[in-house]
């Protein structure tokens, strides 16, 4: 059984009516713990997961522009894809947006060879462990994601917003406070400030909330981050983060948070029919490299959102 993982052993079989007969411990631990693991289900079919899931989630995440849908239809994704032979680092799901989910759902379908773990990082432990002079500077001024679309890397911004008409972007992007600049040939930067740590909506527990390790050019591999910048520039890249006042986050700092989620991450081999429930406040999650096939389903609901926007002056001086 892994370890530093809480886990519900459940019988094969009938799988949604075994999690809505333990319903209610299976969310008091995920809100306690930060993660359950449902261990012992046969595979699961996209259908038997989305009654999974829907029997778990108080409302489910049917439009996210991150992730691909399994069928027209579906609230079931795939998730984002990123190279199997890279880690992708640990993040807080859409906590650079201003709706986010708080409940995450994962489901292997196939297993890597070797490799393609699903690692969990304690969010409340990040911050004792994490220098405390650095957690301060996160508090204090927050994080700005800037994104730039338009140089033909990552997402184009019709699938991110949903929507082909600039005032629609612009409309929405003001309703969740993100700003927007539309340079030359359709190119589109935006800026987002928000919190690095909240308080869980439910628990009142201060957590740490964020996703720099995906956005600042210090956590790209050296020849990665080279050849953006070459090709780009250093003031053009596809993601960037700074600190909510706009002043830069040096890499000293982001290479302690990595190291400070390296030091408390735990994780374990799946098994076809596993189920993790993951509060998506209380538990950062990451995707180790991996070797040969490798399928999850990916189901989110229960979603919060910030409890105000962060001002115009202080978006203008993250530009």
């Amino acid at each position: 059984m892994p370890e530093k993982t809480a886990v519900i052993e459940v019988p094969a079989g009938d799988a949604s009516g075994a999690v809505e007969s333990r319903r209610a411990e299976i969310l008091e631990t995920v809100h306690s713990m930060g993660s359950v693991l449902l261990r012992g289900f046969d595979e699961l079919s996209v259908e038997e997961f989305s009654g999974v899931a829907e029997i778990l989630l108080d409302d489910v995440v049917r439009e996210n522009g991150e992730h691909e849908p399994i069928g027209a239809s579906s609230f079931v994704q795939t998730p984002v894809r990123f190279s199997p032979e890279r880690k992708l680092l640990w993040h807080n799901e859409n906590s650079f947006n201003h709706r986010w989910p708080l409940i995450l759902l994962f489901c292997p379908v196939v297993t890597a060879t070797s490799g393609g773990r699903t690692p969990l990082t304690d969010a409340r432990e990040l911050l004792r462990v994490l220098d405390p002079a650095i957690v301060e500077l996160f508090r204090e001024r927050g994080i700005t994601y800037v994104r730039r679309f338009g140089n033909g890397i990552g997402l184009p911004w019709q699938k991110v917003f949903g929507t082909d008409i600039r005032s629609k972007l612009e409309s929405r992007a003001a309703a969740e406070g993100v700003a927007v600049e539309w340079g030359t040939g359709g190119k589109l930067t935006t800026w987002s400030v928000r919190p690095a740590m909240i308080s869980h909506p439910l628990t009142g527990e201060l957590a740490w909330f964020g996703q720099p390790t995906h956005w600042h050019p210090a956590c790209l591999e050296d020849e990665t981050r080279e050849a953006l910048i070459d090709v780009l520039g250093v003031d053009d890249l596809p993601r960037d983060c700074r600190f909510g006042d706009g002043s830069v986050i040096p890499d000293s700092v982001m290479v302690e948070l990595v190291a400070a989620h390296e030091s408390i991450e735990s994780s374990f081999d799946w098994i076809v029919g596993d189920v993790l429930i993951v509060d998506n406040v209380l538990s950062a999650h990451a995707r180790d490299a991996y070797e040969g096939p490798r399928r999850l389903l990916v189901a989110m609901g229960n979603e919060h959102e910030f409890a105000q926007h962060v001002g115009t002056d202080t978006r203008r001086i993250a530009r």
